[in-house]
């Protein structure tokens, strides 16, 4: 395999890295930083002379794998200066669409051997890695499998539910020994929970599905201690979430559904008038001119998670739930 190779004019900030008095590296990263077994990774991914890339161990959210990067694969950029190599080769990565993080590879270190290659997996997908060797005097070659870059996948975590969706919302007097399916609704939106649904829904709540395989498709007594699954909620669009467990509902197929209480998290439940400014709400509460002026409302905005993984609306963010009462409750309360 060839090299894709780039030349590129001096730059100040490859001058200023490599430049100077700092302590000399060896040419092959696998001398960097401190060793494997202090710090507890789950394996080694080697890019080797001989244009291999070898995975040894598990690529898992999670956990931590080391790059051992044999610097033989990019040769053109090398000199020395002051007795140190005036040149460096840095390693790039990501996961899926995330950030793109680096770590020194080989040549001049610029952390002087105290920045270890190691990658904290912190998300499952695609893990794409490439390198770039560049040298004071404005050489610039790249190692990226021909600008596609090295692909692995990284698996999820073990605890990771396999599969989580059917997020729908049901506010209905109707009951099918629970919801019926012809109440249930997209939760994706503003939810409204106003008075007819405080005083006559005999359903309201957001439901979804859970699936992990061995975990959520047979009656099983320790589903509660194998899945984990939370509500987190605020009031406003501001300040620190408090956080619920989810209440299990029933097994569908081979899933397992939940449902969060939309009555347990109403702020405003308005079951006595407040006749005390100091016993208003600290939480932002209005009171709308719309359907004349009669109502306040609150917004609670909310996600969840299972065994740690996020469960939001598909365009990101949290689920949001509109609450009304009626004003007279919170008369002091309001402008």
């Amino acid at each position: 395999m060839k090299l894709s190779l780039l030349f590129v004019g001096f730059t100040a900030l490859a001058a200023s890295a490599l430049a100077g008095c700092a302590p000399a590296a060896t040419d092959d990263a696998t001398q960097l930083g401190t060793s494997e077994a202090a710090l507890g990774e789950a394996g080694t991914l080697t890019f080797g002379a001989d244009f291999r890339a070898l995975v040894s161990g598990t690529l898992q959210k999670g956990k931590k794998i080391r790059v051992t990067y044999d610097a033989n694969r990019l040769t053109t950029c090398r000199g020395d200066q002051n007795g140190h190599p005036a040149w460096t080769i840095t390693g790039y990565w990501k996961i899926g669409g995330g950030a793109v993080h680096s770590f020194e590879a080989g040549g001049f270190s610029p952390s002087g051997g105290s920045d270890p290659p190691v990658l904290a997996l912190d998300a499952s997908g695609e893990l794409q890695i490439w390198f770039q060797n560049v040298s004071v005097w404005g050489c610039n070659a790249y190692d990226s499998d021909f600008g596609k870059n090295y692909r692995f996948t990284v698996q999820p975590a073990a605890n990771e539910p396999g599969w989580v969706g059917n997020v729908q919302r049901v506010i209905s007097r109707q009951t099918c020994n629970g919801p019926c399916d012809g109440d249930m609704q997209s939760a994706e939106g503003e939810i409204l929970y106003d008075t007819w649904a405080r005083q006559r829904a005999a359903i309201r709540g957001i439901f979804f599905e859970v699936w992990k395989d061995g975990v959520t498709n047979w009656d099983n007594p320790d589903l509660w201690k194998q899945l984990d699954v939370q509500v987190h909620s605020r009031v406003g669009s501001s300040g620190a979430f408090t956080t619920a467990y989810v209440d299990f509902d029933r097994r569908r197929g081979n899933n397992a559904r939940y449902v969060a209480d939309l009555g347990a998290l109403d702020p405003i439940k308005g079951q006595w008038t407040i006749t005390n400014v100091s016993d208003c709400p600290t939480f932002p509460l209005s009171a709308p001119a719309a359907n004349g002026g009669q109502y306040v409302e609150a917004t609670v905005e909310l996600y969840f998670t299972v065994n740690g993984v996020e469960v939001r609306p598909a365009a990101g963010g949290n689920f949001r739930v509109r609450y009304q009462n009626y004003k007279s409750s919170y008369a002091v309360c309001v402008p």
